[in-house]
């Protein structure tokens, strides 16, 4: 064990929570009505420019750059493995994501693998110092303008700032939120985009309506770059429209799921349209970076080998040989649709719920959904996203709040299942022991979603790793 890496790592992860908007503030950036967004974008450029790049530096690492209100990151995951299994390349390729699981590192990957602790610290204190110091001094673009970047825009520049010191060939880079005023779009000239499936989500920051929120994401769309999209509601599908025409980029390209004879790493049949995403636009990059292959046996592999923790996976307790669980970050009432198809047709009674929403999303369309989709529980447990782990600190959500919102999930899945016991805890860590002190005896099918945050958690808390 390298004690010093670990050291520096943790004091890292420590400097960076401080970062982190608390609750008041992210109300504040609603009530604002989004104006606050106006400036984002400049002001991220003042901060590269700062660390001593040029926002026109990021053009050389060649982004594939994707949105999309779910997916996204599935799609990123079969980007990033078939891009590995190009003949001939030995690609060195940069991946952003987010949330993380367990640590905050996975969010930077090279190569399908997270920045080591060492080398999360480097490039951490190599962005954060260079901001802390007094000169040269931040260009302000306005008297507002911050002095440091919050938490996800820190974790992009910092992202940006490490692709550009490896040297990588591609980096595949993740919307946070949205689109057009995402940290990420501060690329000015990506390879290709892709907008993966749209639905409704942070409505507080992107509107109420899918026009509203096609108009957000097909804000990473650039001049001349093709942009790839799946199938989408029609008027979403018109808004990507007008927006490529705007920004004078080639009319979008709709792609369709991929067959069931194709192998995926991943589970779940709605994955099927995501690699099919995936596969466009690195067959388009390819095209870009004027690579060819006689072969499609790359895209074959890549697909069959990609992996993407916390979305349909599957894992045995490795201290209860009864116990399984199933472990889905889905937090959209579509996505909720996806990950109940799945668990019901992959397991069986009797079977356990662990559930959390966030605070700004809805748990009682969420576990609508659920029950409609015929998932029944012999019991239901209910917890905020506080896990004991320093990379999981959230001080976006107030405690007392969310035990509150807690027991109202549970108040609502009582109306769906009368007969199914109910249980509130405090903490992640606090439900899994409950539910491995419970069920340990039994033959057991545990379903985890509602929340990427809680996911990683249970990963944590019941595994062990992602």
């Amino acid at each position: 064990m390298d004690t010093a890496s670990d050291d520096a790592y943790l004091k890292a992860v420590s400097d960076l929570n401080g970062l982190q908007t608390n609750h008041q503030i992210l109300e504040q950036i609603k009530a604002s009505g989004g104006r606050i967004n106006e400036n984002s974008l400049p002001e991220f450029g003042a901060f590269i420019e700062k660390l001593g790049h040029q926002v026109d530096d990021l053009n050389k690492l060649n982004v594939i750059h994707v949105t999309g209100t779910k997916g996204k990151g599935s799609t990123c995951a079969f980007i990033q493995s078939i891009l590995s299994h190009m003949p001939g390349q030995s690609l060195k390729i940069g991946l952003f994501t987010s949330p993380h699981l367990i640590e905050v590192r996975e969010r930077i990957q090279i190569n399908g693998q997270p920045l080591s602790r060492g080398d999360f610290a480097k490039y951490f204190y190599q962005t954060y110092d260079r901001l802390k110091a007094p000169l040269p001094a931040l260009r302000k673009v306005a008297e507002e303008s911050p002095s440091m970047p919050m938490y996800f825009r820190f974790l992009t520049l910092m992202a940006y700032h490490t692709f550009l010191a490896e040297n990588v060939d591609v980096a595949i880079m993740e919307v946070g939120v949205g689109g057009e005023y995402d940290s990420t779009n501060v690329v000015r000239q990506p390879s290709v985009c892709g907008i993966a499936s749209l639905g409704i989500d942070h409505q507080g920051a992107l509107g109420t309506t899918i026009e509203e929120i096609a108009w957000h994401k097909a804000g990473i769309i650039k001049k001349d770059v093709a942009v790839f999209t799946v199938d989408q509601p029609e008027s979403a599908l018109r808004v990507i429209r007008e927006r490529a025409a705007e920004r004078q980029a080639p009319k979008p390209t709709v792609v369709s799921p991929l067959s069931a004879d194709v192998t995926l790493g991943i589970a779940g049949d709605h994955q099927r349209t995501n690699a099919a995403l995936a596969v466009a636009l690195c067959r388009e990059w390819a095209r870009k970076q004027g690579i060819s292959n006689a072969s499609d046996a790359w895209i074959t592999q890549g697909l069959a080998e990609a992996q993407w923790p916390g979305r349909s996976q599957t894992f045995a307790s490795p201290r209860h040989a009864e116990m399984t669980w199933y472990v889905d970050g889905a937090h959209t009432v579509e996505s909720m649709a996806a990950c109940a198809a799945w668990f019901v047709g992959a397991s069986s009674s009797p079977r356990v719920l662990l559930f959390n929403a966030a605070h700004n999303r809805s748990a009682q369309a969420l576990l609508a959904v659920l029950s409609a989709n015929g998932c029944d529980f012999v019991e239901a447990v209910f917890c905020p996203n506080l896990s004991r782990r320093a990379d999981s600190a959230n001080f976006t959500v107030l405690n007392d709040a969310e035990l509150a919102q807690q027991k109202e999930s549970a108040r609502i899945w009582a109306t769906h299942s009368p007969l199914c016991k109910t249980t509130v805890l405090p903490t992640i860590d606090d439900a899994v022991a409950y539910i491995e002190a419970t069920y340990a005896a039994t033959p057991t099918h545990v379903l985890v979603t509602g929340s990427l945050h809680l996911v990683g958690g249970v990963l944590d808390a019941a595994k062990g790793s992602i």
